[in-house]
């Protein structure tokens, strides 16, 4: 259990969120708040939209990054499909989706450097 993070969430805000990344493995949480104003009458519950689950792909190694086709928000992907590459010291490391979806976001272009452990698509799970 110590290595759980507790986090206070500061009071009065209608809605907080928070995102935590680390190790590959990415957690959002969030809260509803109530308001602080008193209302006249109680108001109906509003049905939350179920969140959609999304994974993001990061970089296997340090490099300058290529893109295997372009790829815009949208675009579905197979589990094992090449995304890009990261050339490094003459060699090319694949990145490839990690499972079936469709790309939510692309967070680097084509012939960007890129850091190890640097996110570079979002993908909506399937």
């Amino acid at each position: 259990m110590d290595d759980l993070l507790k986090l206070e969430l500061p009071a009065g805000l209608a809605a907080v969120t928070i995102e935590v990344e680390a190790d590959g493995f990415a957690v959002s949480v969030s809260r509803q708040g109530q308001s602080s104003r008193p209302t006249a009458a109680p108001t109906a519950r509003q049905e939350e939209a179920p969140s959609e689950k999304t994974q993001r792909v990061h970089a296997t190694t340090v490099g300058v990054f290529s893109i295997s086709r372009e790829w815009s928000s949208g675009d579905a992907v197979a589990r094992g499909e090449v995304l890009g590459g990261i050339q490094s010291l003459g060699h090319v490391a694949e990145i490839s989706a990690p499972a079936d979806g469709e790309i939510r976001e692309v967070l680097v272009t084509g012939g960007a450097p890129v850091e190890y452990g640097q996110a570079l698509f979002v993908i909506a799970l399937r």
